[in-house]
């Protein structure tokens, strides 16, 4: 049997494998139709996917409250501005609930525009991605 709650592993002190190789190299639970398009692999449903951006302030909250699961908790901290926030929450689930996928993250412009997992990736699978797909599309800027 599956887990329900899946999370990635570190690739560096204090990096995590991204959200995105995760699902779709290691978990394999998007598979790419036509060029841009990702569908999960068992519905057939298409990725939505999204990014809220949190000034650095936040930081250390965000990752409190998403280590938490307190989704609703990350609705209460003030939203960035596009652009100019380097913490960021990164979404990628189906509108079904049967997957959501989560990562707090960092642009890192002074290492050459590279991504880093500031905590691993979370995936809700089946029945605990239903209990919070509504609170994740809310979370969409």
């Amino acid at each position: 049997m599956q887990q329900k709650i899946i999370q990635s592993g570190s690739v560096a002190p204090g990096e995590y494998k991204d959200l995105y190789s995760f699902l779709m190299e290691e978990l394999k639970l998007f598979k790419r139709k036509l060029l841009i398009m990702l569908k999960h692999v068992e519905t057939g449903e298409s990725q939505q996917y999204y990014t809220r951006y949190f000034e650095r302030q936040h930081q250390p909250e965000l990752i409190r409250l998403f280590d938490a699961n307190d989704f609703e908790g990350i609705l209460s901290l003030p939203v960035g501005e596009e652009g100019k926030c380097a913490t960021q929450l990164e979404a990628r689930y189906v509108k079904s609930g049967k997957l959501v996928g989560l990562q707090v993250i960092e642009a890192r412009p002074h290492e050459g525009g590279r991504y880093v997992g500031l905590t691993p990736a979370k995936v809700f699978l089946d029945e605990e991605g239903t209990k919070i797909v509504n609170v994740v599309e809310r979370l969409r800027q």
